[in-house]
């Protein structure tokens, strides 16, 4: 199938769709039940005669003329070399008759009862590459390429990415191999032309959304002749078990949500007069952070709660509320949606668990929840979530206990988790170092609103600069690959870390939050593919979010490092080399104020060490990092300060904020003593919008990440 020869194509997918219907659910197919399926649809296959006996072969060999392959083909036995099932370059009769002979042999052996033997032409050398696509429960087909033969197995050295694609997504994919510059032209070799290889994997990744039924599909080889021409050489099958994987159910209209996000009323439904009750908490939580809009307690006594009248049911209010808090148990808080499905309240957080987490009888009751809302105008947070956080709005609609005793304090990182507990205490922990987070919403057991839901309303808010997300996993991939566009086209950077990657965490993931976490690639794939970023380290969530979203684009790749240590510097410079980044040259101008400034016996030289002297002599450290940023060849900063604590911790912070400002580089900070040692200086920095990492290593990769990112 060519790009040419794709609209005919399409003309005979019903008829190949009604031949693998009659087939057996789950079976594995060998190349000649796949060559036989797919041949219609136009994919350059090497040509092939069967043959019922010896003279039949040579009678084959004949018509193709010079050597040629033998097969005996079997859908029992996909991997037919290892089995002893092929042989190469017989070129005369008497080599086919044996050849023949010798294949039957096996095929009995075996006890292939369905074995036929394969009369294949021998194609030209050639560079063999490998195409096919799983299907993916929650993405739908994912197409992976590499070079093919052994060499995908042996070095699995294969590019991802999920259908449709188009031939130049084919080429991005190609580049991002580690033996792209085999294909490049590698030590003089002529480059491979794979601009018809590229346009095979473009009609690949049509025939795999067209054709649901095949769950997995190898060509391999594929091989790219010196023209430039493609041959597949084998192909081998395997289809769906049941009902065909996708990649989403509809598409249904993007939910309002400001009433959850931006409430300008708030109703708590079981407000307590116990402060360490849910009911208790979030009421507190709500006023204790300062919530500006009307708040109603929900108590059946009435009475009083927090020093706030208390109505004993919804229906007693004098206004339909914005926002309902249910801090009831499970099946109460059933109930409670219904009613204010009722009254028309906009949004609900229900925080109670014991639903799909809790096994049948709670999938049962979660069944009952997202009917009470269904076709309603009320959406749903929850349940099983510890709520909703703005500092933009002054809201903490929560129970968590990670914003007792801190402020809420408004900055452009919105945080989606699908853990409320991690969550709060990486929320917890960026707040303590003063870096604050915009929003915060747990997503829970995602009974009406997904993670899709809020990221795309969250990167639409002028508010929002980047978003963090902790997911386990996704329902309907297609929905989540268009909120990952809409915050991609918004210029809204989206940092995910993804649990469930392996057997055992897609065990813990399903008994915890009842979420289905699809394969590691297949996420891997969509995330890139999407411009998202990956983090492997939770701590590293937040970290890398709020640098895409506070710092700067740099103008390039060159690195300057400042330190108090010439250790640490040429440490750093090392991890800034392993990222890829270029450690700057500094300028014959700055060298020589450089000599100037600093003590006698530092080098002016890139990293560049301070010195202890230079570091404790006031105003130093400042004037080295204005003559750094000031120099043409340097993209960013790194500072690496060791052991400044107290007093002179808060001068040198100073003393880097000072030196920093508009049309300079951005500056990224690690301090490697302990936190306690320097808090000041620490704060100080926060405070003026410069990153402190505890970890050179985590520096060098955040740097690595703002040349990457796209410019805002």
């Amino acid at each position: 199938m060519t790009q040419a020869s794709a609209p005919t194509a399409h003309g005979t997918i019903a008829r190949v769709r009604r031949r693998i219907q009659v087939l057996r659910a789950g079976a594995a197919l060998g190349e000649a039940t796949g060559r036989t399926l797919l041949e219609p649809l136009g994919l350059p296959f090497v040509p092939m005669t069967t043959a019922g006996s010896a003279q039949e072969a040579v009678a084959a060999a004949a018509g193709f003329g010079g050597p040629v392959v033998l097969k005996a083909l079997s859908d029992a036995v996909i991997h037919k070399s290892d089995a002893g099932l092929v042989r190469l370059g017989p070129a005369t009769a008497e080599q086919v008759r044996d050849a023949y002979a010798q294949l039957r042999a096996t095929s009995e052996n075996l006890g292939l009862e369905d074995a036929v033997v394969g009369v294949q032409p021998m194609i030209g050398a050639g560079v063999d590459m490998f195409l096919g696509w799983v299907r993916d429960a929650t993405f739908g087909p994912v197409i992976l390429t590499g070079m093919g033969g052994v060499t995908v197995e042996l070095f699995r050295d294969v590019a991802r990415a999920v259908a449709p694609l188009t031939a130049a997504d084919a080429a991005r994919m190609l580049g991002s191999l580690a033996c792209a510059p085999l294909l490049a032209g590698y030590r003089g070799q002529e480059p491979v032309n794979t601009t018809a290889f590229c346009r095979l994997v473009a009609d690949i990744s049509a025939l795999a959304m067209a054709l649901p039924e095949v769950a997995e599909l190898d060509l391999n080889p594929v091989r790219i002749l010196p023209d430039g021409t493609c041959r597949v050489l084998d192909v081998g099958m395997v289809l769906t078990g049941g009902a065909p994987a996708g990649a989403g159910g509809a598409v249904r209209p993007a939910p309002d949500l400001r009433p959850l996000a931006r409430p300008d009323s708030i109703v708590v439904i079981g407000a307590s007069r116990d402060p360490a009750k849910p009911g208790g908490r979030v009421l507190r939580s709500l006023r204790g952070h300062g919530f500006t809009g009307a708040l109603y307690p929900v108590n059946p006594s009435g009475g009083e709660v927090d020093g706030l009248p208390a109505a004993a049911s919804l229906d007693d209010l004098p206004v339909v509320p914005d926002l309902a808090c249910i801090a009831l148990p499970a099946a109460a808080s059933v109930d409670a949606v219904r009613e204010c499905v009722r009254r028309g309240v906009p949004a609900a957080i229900v925080y109670a668990s014991g639903f799909g987490e809790a096994g049948a009888d709670g999938s049962a009751l979660e069944e009952r929840l997202r009917r009470a809302a269904e076709g309603s105008r009320t959406v749903v947070c929850g349940p099983n979530t510890i709520g909703v956080v703005s500092a933009h709005h002054r809201m903490a609609a929560t129970f968590s206990q990670a914003v007792d005793g801190q402020v809420l304090r408004p900055s452009g990182t919105c945080v989606i988790a699908q853990s409320g507990a991690v969550a709060g205490s990486l929320v917890s922990h960026e707040l303590t170092q003063g870096y604050g987070i915009g929003d915060w919403v747990t997503v829970g057991n995602q009974t009406q609103l997904d993670v899709a839901d809020y990221l795309a309303y969250f990167a639409g808010l002028d508010t929002t600069d980047a978003v963090a997300v902790f997911l386990e996993g996704v329902v309907d991939g297609a929905r989540f690959r268009g909120a990952l566009r809409t915050a991609r086209e918004a210029g809204v950077p989206v940092v995910v870390f993804k649990t469930g990657v392996t057997a055992a965490g897609r065990q813990a993931v399903a008994s915890h939050s009842g979420a289905l976490a699809g394969s590691e690639s297949a996420y891997r794939a969509v995330l890139e593919q999407e411009g998202a970023v990956q983090v492997s380290e939770m701590t590293e969530l937040l970290e890398t979010a709020w640098v895409l979203g506070s710092v700067p684009r740099p103008a390039g790749r060159r690195i300057a490092v400042v330190t108090t240590s010439g250790g640490a510097g040429s440490a750093t410079a090392d991890l800034i080399s392993q990222q890829g980044l270029d450690v700057a040259r500094f300028g014959d101008a700055t060298t020589e104020a450089l000599a100037r400034a600093l003590p006698a016996f530092a080098h002016a030289a890139n990293p560049l060490d301070v010195t202890a002297e230079g570091a404790f002599a006031a105003g130093t450290l400042r004037r080295t990092l204005e003559l750094v940023a000031d120099d043409p060849g340097v993209d960013v900063t790194c500072v690496v300060l060791t052991s400044i604590v107290g007093q002179d911790a808060v001068r040198v912070a100073r003393e880097i904020a000072d030196a920093g400002g508009p049309g300079r580089p951005p500056v990224l900070v690690t301090w490697l003593v302990a936190r306690d040692l320097a808090e000041e200086g620490m704060r100080l920095l926060a405070e003026r919008g410069i990153r402190v990492f505890a970890e050179p290593a985590r520096m060098a990769r955040a740097a690595a990440r703002l040349v990457a990112a796209p410019p805002r």
